[in-house]
């Protein structure tokens, strides 16, 4: 089987000395484990484009349909999304989105809506054509959220038993409904406090922390766009 498509790199680690393990999230496919040759070496041509939350387009072979690993053939540069990097806020954004997208996705299972929404969130952020990035990074959650299936707005019971106020709940209503994540314009102090719910929501649905929140929060003296 051959995979001709457009992924956002999701997670890697090095196989053995050389090579890697890379979990890259596909428009057609959804998300798929690749292996890679070499990749490792300095020198490799294809290691750019396993560098954590870029876009790339990929040529993957499939030899055996039992097979759990798509091999890398080839692969160019969509965006590496060099202005993300040059921010340690921006960086845990980034890195808040493909470890949601890892921790809420099966293997092989198609999301073209997903992903779309997720490479634009990417390219507002890139262009800076927002006003704040903590009011992208509520409406990326609870998109996610919604896509996986867990309506945050919706879940009475854990709202009732989690004392959210009904002015949080309006708010939570009005960001995932925005048409536009980059129109959002909250108040610091209040989309602070949204996002800290949303965290704790995540954490209440996998079971388990979110490294990148840590991270983030660990930023939250840096007031960066």
């Amino acid at each position: 089987m051959e995979l001709k498509t457009e992924g956002i790199v999701l997670k890697r680690h090095r196989s053995g000395e050389k090579d890697d393990i890379t979990f890259i999230f596909t428009r057609s496919l959804g998300k798929v484990m690749v292996s890679s040759k070499g990749t490792q070496k300095m020198s490799s041509k294809l290691r750019p484009v396993l560098e954590l939350f870029s876009i790339n387009n990929y040529q993957l072979l499939k030899s055996k349909k039992e097979s759990k690993y798509f091999t890398l053939i080839n692969a160019e540069p969509v965006n590496m999304f060099q202005n993300m990097r040059s921010s340690l806020r921006k960086i845990g954004f980034s890195y808040l989105v493909v470890e949601l997208l890892n921790k809420f996705t099966e293997i092989e299972d198609p999301h073209e809506e997903l992903y779309d929404a997720a490479k634009q969130i990417m390219d507002i952020v890139e262009s800076n054509a927002y006003s704040n990035i903590e009011n992208i990074e509520s409406y990326f959650k609870l998109m996610i959220l919604k896509y996986a299936g867990y309506d945050l707005s919706k879940d009475a019971q854990y709202l009732k038993d989690h004392h959210i106020s009904r002015e949080i709940k309006e708010l939570f209503r009005m960001i995932q409904s925005s048409p536009d994540a980059s129109i959002l314009d909250v108040e610091y102090d209040v989309i602070r406090e949204i996002n800290m719910a949303i965290d704790a929501y995540v954490i209440y649905i996998l079971g388990e922390d979110v490294f990148s929140t840590k991270f983030i929060n660990g930023l939250k003296d840096d007031k960066g766009k």
